[in-house]
């Protein structure tokens, strides 16, 4: 196991307060119009000690567990079969790893994801037809770091929404939500009352799965031996789940090298992209931490495309849906974020150029949301080409190339199913 180091710092309101290992004593307060620096002393502060005052750290080795899930390596392992079967589905024709295929970082490349009813992998995969099977209405986030979702600290105490629109907190408590869903898994093959025990029944007339479940939670076989009605369950399968995607953590990106004191981990790009990442751009302002969020939302006047929610068609409201602020959305963690195209939550940005030009702008580009509704933070950067490409680079700090390779990121060969394996 990798040493774990961690910058001590903790969160006061917008603010990020970060001491030092240094007597420098500087202070990055960071918004989307620029920042004040402070530095009482007059030796001049390294980027590096810039970079951790206005709130940046590197990623944890390890995700938060919790502690009614602890990690156990065969749940682990049972958990990657599963989100790569797909019995999970209604017609047995499309898994979790559909819309999170690891060859696209997780996600599947496309502007909005074809669930039910949809044929092919990736942005190949065909749109189904009539309605309720329609292309789901937000891009589909990466599962990479969700172990880590809403760390503002090294300190394992809060947990961040799991999704644009500021729903569900925490792994445990989404992973079978996609399991009722008719636009995800479930289609039209059973009503949603139902879809939870049906998946539960093909898990248990599967003994390969009866065994593994078994072998995954000892605990449950002590007690009740291999009874399938009581190692399968929608408890165990939830865990298991999350448990799998937990563990998809992404520690070893050029900036947390940089972060722990590889003064060659960074281009000479890339610092530069830093130093406007913290500095003239604002970025910090909501893009801080080990995962580069904070996890609040933020009304920036997103273009709305796509079929819309099923409350209000054409049209997402975002948090607004849960009794937030209309229009507003999570600030998009971004680990791994070179590899995840398209961006914002409707997928309206193809490139990392277009979200930063967009940002640049500070202007709405929704009908329903006015310069007035826009999030305090939204003014214009006044950003040259130059610097454009050097926060872009910068960005490309942020993605760990080596930890991937790994076995849990890649999917397996076959599934106890005996189902093809989408990927």
């Amino acid at each position: 196991m990798r040493e774990k180091r961690v910058v001590p710092g903790y969160r006061v309101g917008w603010r990020i307060v970060v001491p030092l290992l240094s007597a420098v004593g500087v202070f990055v307060v960071g918004s989307c119009g620029g920042d004040t620096i402070v530095d009482p002393g007059d030796q001049e502060p390294s980027l590096r000690e810039l970079a951790v005052a206005a709130g940046l750290a590197p990623l944890p080795q390890e995700p938060v567990r919790p502690q009614e899930n602890p990690y156990r390596l065969e749940k682990v392992e049972l958990g990657r079969l599963i989100f790569f079967d797909p019995i999970l589905s209604g017609a047995m024709d499309l898994a979790c790893s559909t819309c999170h295929l690891p060859r696209f970082a997780f996600t599947d490349g496309r502007q909005f994801p074809s669930g039910a009813g949809g044929v092919g992998l990736g942005p190949d995969r065909t749109d189904p037809a009539p309605a309720p099977l329609r292309p789901m209405p937000r891009n589909s986030p990466t599962v990479l770091n969700t172990g880590l979702y809403g760390r503002m600290s090294p300190e394992p105490t809060i947990h961040g929404t799991m999704f644009w629109g500021g729903n569900a907190f925490g792994l445990d408590d989404q992973a079978l939500n996609p399991i009722t869903a008719d636009k995800e898994l479930r289609g039209l093959a059973y009503p949603k009352a139902v879809a939870l025990d049906s998946v539960l029944t093909r898990l248990r007339a599967i003994q390969r799965y009866v065994d593994l479940f078994a072998a995954a939670y000892p605990e449950i076989r002590s007690v009740y031996g291999d009874d399938p009605l009581r190692l399968i369950t929608t408890t165990t399968l939830r865990r298991t789940l999350a448990a799998y995607m937990r563990e998809l953590v992404t520690p070893s990106a050029p900036i947390d090298l940089f972060l722990h004191g590889d003064d060659q981990a960074l281009t000479a790009a890339q610092s530069e992209g830093l130093r406007l990442f913290i500095g003239k751009a604002g970025c910090v302002g909501c893009h801080r931490g080990p995962l580069l969020s904070d996890f609040s939302m933020h009304v920036l006047g997103v273009k709305q495309e796509g079929i819309g929610r099923d409350t209000t068609p054409g049209d997402d409201f975002g948090w607004g849906e849960h009794g937030g602020k209309l229009y507003s959305f999570r600030t998009p963690p971004l680990r791994q974020v070179t590899l995840t195209p398209p961006y914002f939550h409707a997928g309206t940005a193809a490139t990392l150029e277009e979200v930063i030009l967009f940002k640049n702008m500070a202007m709405s580009a929704h009908p329903y949301v006015s310069a007035t509704d826009l999030d305090s933070l939204v003014k214009p950067l006044d950003l040259s080409v130059t610097e454009i490409d050097a926060l872009v680079a910068f960005l490309g700090a942020l993605t760990d190339v080596d930890t991937p390779v790994g076995f849990l990121f890649q999917p397996p060969d076959s599934v106890p199913s005996g189902l093809g394996v989408p990927k």
